[in-house]
């Protein structure tokens, strides 16, 4: 009897009795002004970015009309997002994240104007366009470990989680309706009038 109740004693109180957790709505996080800030820059960031690639690959293959050049051209962004992903989380830990952040935006959108006005001018090739897709690349790389790391200092500890989550579907919802947004611009504005539409969208972000 005495090991029963000492074994009864022992056990841990019911669980339906034990504290839950607090639950976060779908979109808790957004009710922080300032995340709600950053949140709409991811969205007209990876916009603009998104949409800069649909109008660079159909320029580039209509100025050329060589598929090795279009995919060279394309391949331009990926080797620096890829090959500076580390260097930017490091660089994200070290510097402070929104000067990261403007200095990107910054970059992004006097690419944007330069090429607007080199097609618009007639003075653009193809190696142009290449070297923007690079730096597009680069400013990916740099720019989304600055503003990830950035959220938990915009939210508070319980709602981290659902800012990382906001985030994410930001960055995979403009990846889905840019793009197509992009090609019907492209169709009625040509391709300069795209890039300065995505140079207003990354100075807005």
């Amino acid at each position: 009897k005495r090991w029963r109740k000492a074994m009864v004693g022992s056990m841990p109180c019911d669980s339906s009795k034990a504290a839950h957790p607090p639950r976060i709505a779908a979109g808790a996080a957004l009710a922080f002004r300032d995340f709600r800030c950053l949140w709409f820059g991811v969205i007209t960031m990876m916009a603009g970015l998104q949409m800069q690639g649909i109008a660079r690959a159909y320029f580039v293959y209509e100025l050329t009309s060589s598929p090795f050049t279009l995919g060279l051209v394309s391949s331009g962004f990926a080797f620096p997002m890829l090959g500076l992903a580390l260097f930017g989380g490091a660089l994200a830990d070290r510097l402070k994240k929104r000067r990261i952040i403007q200095a990107c935006q910054a970059l992004g959108a006097l690419t944007a104007i330069a090429v607007a006005v080199a097609i618009a001018t007639g003075t653009v090739t193809w190696v142009h366009l290449f070297i923007s897709s690079i730096i597009n690349g680069v400013i990916f790389a740099f720019m989304v470990p600055a503003r990830t790391a950035l959220i938990p200092q915009l939210v508070s500890r319980e709602h981290a989680g659902n800012g990382f989550a906001l985030n994410a579907a930001a960055m995979s919802s403009t990846t889905l309706l840019a793009p197509a947004i992009a090609g019907n611009l492209y169709n009625w504005i040509g391709a300069h009038g795209v890039y300065y539409i995505v140079a207003g969208l990354e100075l807005s972000a």
